[in-house]
């Protein structure tokens, strides 16, 4: 499924030019790369989130779109150090900058990224939305620490699970339409509903992730399937299974630490496609959905409710 909405693919045309424009340098090699970043897709969901959500106030679109390269500049950084820590040479189906590149460059050119995240921001933001910002990235990078503490560690739970993608991935949600709506003048209970609207998304789109993961085309995603497991990322859908005693049982050695050998992964990936453990993954991620809607039915019916619907509905159906 894809978001055909006009009012999407303008924002996206605008905010891709504007992070040229913020981008733009005599340097080739960070030239190439956020060009390959731009044209390598991406959903853009964060900025059109964030637009979404300055719609319920009364917003300066040039300001938004700025802010709205922002965002996604500061998302495309991190993906960059995502890559290095990986060691991934594939994302969405196209060569990472620090397969191309070489790892030391790739790091300065996500570093070249943030600072120009960072210009934009100080530019248009007052201080306590500074503030924010900087709490929201310090919080990241604990959460994608986090997560590198339990690479290949079978008995981490659903609570904790939960607590890393909060973290690194939903916060810099509920981050996107804070501050669309902070911008808008929007204050009090719209601006913390609207907040929790994008926390809870980014929770959703996380855990739909994470089931792709075992469930998506290759030729959609953009990456093999079981690739987060092999590179000992444990997601909610290995939770699932290996909460079931039999599968513990199975598993018992990687559970307690011993030797992961590649066909042991392989297994286990079949086993969570074949088990219930998708299923189980589906059932926590209506929670989120039903969370989402019942922030939804405390905004009031318009235009921006309606694009923000889409959103939602997107993300429940999408497979990429």
């Amino acid at each position: 499924m894809e978001i055909k909405d006009e009012y999407y693919k303008k924002i996206v045309k605008k905010i891709n030019d504007k992070i040229y424009s913020a981008t733009s340098t005599h340097h080739p090699i960070i030239s190439e790369a956020v060009d390959d970043l731009v044209k390598g897709g991406g959903k853009r969901l964060r900025p059109v989130m964030m637009f979404i959500s300055a719609s319920f106030g009364d917003y300066d679109r040039e300001k938004l779109l700025e802010l709205g390269a922002g965002l996604e500049l500061l998302h495309m950084a991190s993906l960059i150090h995502d890559d290095i820590i990986d060691d991934a040479d594939i994302r969405r189906g196209n060569k990472t900058a620090q397969s191309k590149f070489g790892k030391n460059t790739s790091v300065l050119i996500g570093d070249f990224l943030l600072s120009r995240t960072f210009s934009i921001f100080s530019a248009h933001l007052d201080n306590k939305m500074l503030q924010k910002l900087n709490k929201i990235v310090r919080l990241i990078c604990e959460g994608e620490i986090e997560q590198a503490e339990k690479k290949f560690d079978f008995n981490i739970n659903t609570r904790d699970y939960l607590k890393i993608i909060r973290h690194k991935t939903a916060l810099f949600f509920g981050f996107a339409t804070h501050l669309g709506a902070y911008v808008s003048d929007i204050r009090g209970i719209r601006l913390n509903t609207l907040y929790k609207l994008g926390l809870e998304i980014g929770m959703a789109f996380q855990i739909q992730d994470d089931i792709l993961d075992f469930t998506g085309k290759e030729s959609k995603t953009g990456k093999a399937l079981g690739r987060d497991l092999k590179e000992g990322v444990v997601t909610l859908p290995v939770i699932c299974l290996l909460e079931n005693n039999n599968y513990r049982k199975k598993y018992d050695k990687l559970i307690n630490g011993g030797r992961i050998r590649e066909k042991e992964l392989d297994l286990l990936i079949k086993d969570v496609k074949e088990s219930d453990s998708i299923e189980k993954s589906k059932e926590l991620l209506k929670k989120f959905i039903y969370r989402v809607e019942k922030h939804l039915d405390n905004l009031p019916d318009n235009r921006a409710k309606k694009r923000m619907k889409k959103i939602v509905d997107f993300q429940i159906d999408r497979n990429y």
